[in-house]
């Protein structure tokens, strides 16, 4: 669900970009203020980036309880709190929403900038978008981390115990690893334009804003290589069978042939010994009788 919130959100800022450069007011000067209150793409931008970096690190703090602590996780971890994370996330939302309307009020939203673009850094405060910039990325390292090292601890004893290393856990380091790459490059690029300490060119400013915007395919890339029933759904869903389902048919079709083969090719039993069972059961009824 955040992985849709973040493609959403590009395809509002798109959309609100290019309506502005076709109706031929995207160079008007805006105030900073302005930017946040009356275009629509802020807002998604910032639940966009923020929303899949806070359900990382709920899902990294799962996965980690679940295997090092497996006792407390399955009295702890009930369907119930789940249910209690997952609607964090939208109070999340709403909080830093108005934290980012809140630090437009003052002075900071006076301020003028000289296209209608308004990113993050142009349509909220300095200490917010330091703050947001700052945040999504130590969220993914934080996840990432800590993940590694509980995988790394786990390691032997997982494969001599299970056989395979925990695949939700491989999911999310690479998760994490790949946002922190993906997140990084745009969130130092955008902090050294807001506090004037370098100027970059439109298509490095370009190029590394757009990276975000891939963390959704991304993510449903390595969602697909790790959970096995993501696969079997899409498969179902297309109409195709997997490897592993054709193999198995085959198997059980295999087995069902020997069994046949075994049934109808039975051993004919020689003459001496339908001799001798027929002379055993003879003697057998006259005794009785």
């Amino acid at each position: 669900m955040c992985e849709l919130l973040d493609a959403i959100s590009y395809v509002l800022l798109g959309t609100g970009r290019g309506h502005q450069l076709l109706t031929g007011v995207m160079a008007v000067p805006i105030t900073v203020r302005a930017c946040f209150f009356t275009k629509y793409w802020p807002q998604s931008l910032i639940l966009g980036t923020q929303l899949p970096s806070i359900c990382t690190m709920f899902l990294s703090f799962e996965r980690i309880m679940a295997v090092s602590k497996p006792a407390f996780y399955k009295r702890m971890c009930t369907q119930n709190f789940k249910y209690i994370l997952c609607g964090m996330v939208p109070v999340w939302g709403v909080l830093t929403l108005l934290a980012a309307g809140a630090s437009v009020i003052g002075v900071d939203g006076d301020r003028v900038v000289g296209t209608r673009h308004c990113a993050i850094i142009t349509s909220t405060s300095r200490w917010y978008a330091t703050f947001h910039f700052t945040f999504i990325v130590l969220a993914y390292v934080i996840a990432f981390f800590s993940t590694l090292i509980v995988w790394a601890t786990r390691r032997n004893l997982t494969k001599s115990k299970y056989g395979s290393q925990d695949d939700k856990l491989g999911m999310i380091l690479a998760m994490s690893g790949t946002s922190i790459v993906l997140l990084a490059s745009p969130a130092v690029v955008m902090l050294t334009i807001r506090w004037d300490i370098t100027e970059w060119g439109d298509i490095e400013v370009a190029v590394t804003y757009a990276m975000p915007g891939f963390l959704s395919v991304v993510n449903t890339i390595i969602a697909f290589r790790f959970r096995k029933e993501l696969r079997a759904q899409f498969y179902h869903l297309l109409g195709i069978k997997s490897n592993k389902v054709d193999t198995i048919t085959v198997v059980r079709q295999v087995t069902v042939w020997r069994e046949e083969i075994t049934i109808h090719h039975k051993p004919e039993q020689s003459m001496f010994t339908r001799t001798t069972l027929t002379s055993r059961r003879h003697t057998t009824v006259h005794h009785i009788s």
